[in-house]
C-alpha cells in the first residue's frame, strides 16, 4: 500500500498557517510598523436572502496582512518536507 501525502493535510497545514500567522501579524504589529499593514478583501455589504419565513446573510471577507502571508509559505515548505 502507498502511503502518499494527502491533500487534506496541506489544506490542513494552510488553514492552521494562516490562522497563526494572522494571529502572530497583528500580535507583532504593536512593535513593527511594517507589520502593520493590511487589506481587507471582501464585501462590504451583506448579500441577503429574505423567503419571508426565514432570511439568510451571506458576507465573506478577508483579511491579509505580513503574518498570514508568512504564515502561508511556511505552512506550503512544512508540507512539501513531509
Amino acid at each position: 500500500m502507498r502511503r502518499g501525502k494527502s491533500p487534506w493535510t496541506l489544506v490542513f497545514l494552510i488553514v492552521v498557517g494562516l490562522i497563526l500567522g494572522g494571529f502572530l501579524g497583528d500580535l507583532l504589529a504593536h512593535f513593527f510598523k511594517e507589520l502593520a499593514y493590511q487589506q481587507i478583501i471582501g464585501m462590504n455589504n451583506p448579500l441577503t436572502l429574505d423567503l419571508n419565513f426565514i432570511k439568510f446573510s451571506f458576507l465573506l471577507s478577508v483579511k491579509i496582512n505580513i503574518g498570514t502571508v508568512v504564515g502561508l509559505i511556511l505552512a506550503i515548505y512544512a508540507y512539501y518536507k513531509m
